[in-house]
């Protein structure tokens, strides 16, 4: 799911559940307290199986209550007094941090929209523009290891005399499926065959999800169909297994 729906669209939601409770004459301190406990527990058990990270997951339960918090110092009836400035200026400092590492979360795996990105990049109109943060890994893996997996793959590919064409990736949209072909090619340019080639896609910064075999069509030729994947930057994971051997090859895709 967007972050967008799930970090906004739950802070909405946190600010509908307290208005709700309060038409129904609960109390203004539990009805914060329930609106904002009961869009995070939600939120917690979503994020138990997406697991997008517990950098993103803190972003949603701070939010969550602080929305909760804002609402239940406007509306307390019980006050004939403005609030003090200090209160305020905190609340102001959360919601102001939540709005900013959420935008700043969502940037770094979509990049900014291209209408926003041809504000700051003269002469992106009409081009694929990548704009997702750059070196970011996986949470369990160190950037160290990730480099020495690329330079396995390579020193297996040369040692094999292998070459990999992949076409189609950049093709991919967010409105419709695409066809992804892979070629294997031996030193003598003849097509590798059999193998055994999987493709995957991920968010970057997070594991690569179920494997999806390609088809083998013959001549070192093989096929899959992909279906529509939400835009912004996804890392393509393309593993292939040729008798004892297993190559496993990462590619960044923007998708549109």
């Amino acid at each position: 799911m967007n972050l967008l729906f799930t970090l906004f669209g739950g802070m909405l939601a946190t600010a509908a559940v307290y208005g709700g409770l309060r038409s129904l004459r609960v109390g203004n301190f539990w009805a914060a307290v329930a609106a904002s406990g009961g869009i995070g527990l939600v939120y917690i058990a979503y994020a138990a199986v997406a697991r997008p990270g517990l950098d993103t997951v803190s972003i949603h339960l701070v939010a969550y209550p602080t929305v909760a918090v804002v609402l239940a110092q406007l509306y307390d009836t019980r006050k004939n007094q403005r609030l003090h400035w200090a209160p305020r200026l905190i609340v102001g400092l959360f919601l102001t941090v939540s709005v900013l590492f959420g935008g700043l979360a969502y940037i770094s795996s979509h990049g900014l929209p291209q209408a926003v990105a041809q504000w700051f990049l003269p002469g992106a109109q009409g081009k694929s523009v990548h704009t997702g943060f750059a070196g970011v890994v996986e949470h369990d893996r160190e950037a160290a290891k990730g480099i020495g997996q690329h330079l396995k793959a390579e020193h297996a590919l040369a040692s094999l005399g292998w070459e990999v064409e992949v076409e189609g990736v950049d093709r991919l949209s967010a409105s419709r499926a695409a066809e992804v072909a892979i070629k294997l090619r031996d030193r003598t340019n003849r097509g590798v065959d059999p193998a055994r080639v999987g493709l995957a896609f991920a968010r970057p910064g997070q594991p690569a999800g179920a494997v999806s075999q390609l088809s083998r069509v013959g001549q070192g030729r093989y096929l899959a169909h992909v279906g529509p994947l939400e835009a912004g930057t996804w890392v393509a994971h393309l593993v292939i297994e040729a008798g004892t051997r297993t190559i496993a090859i990462e590619r960044t895709i923007e998708v549109r």
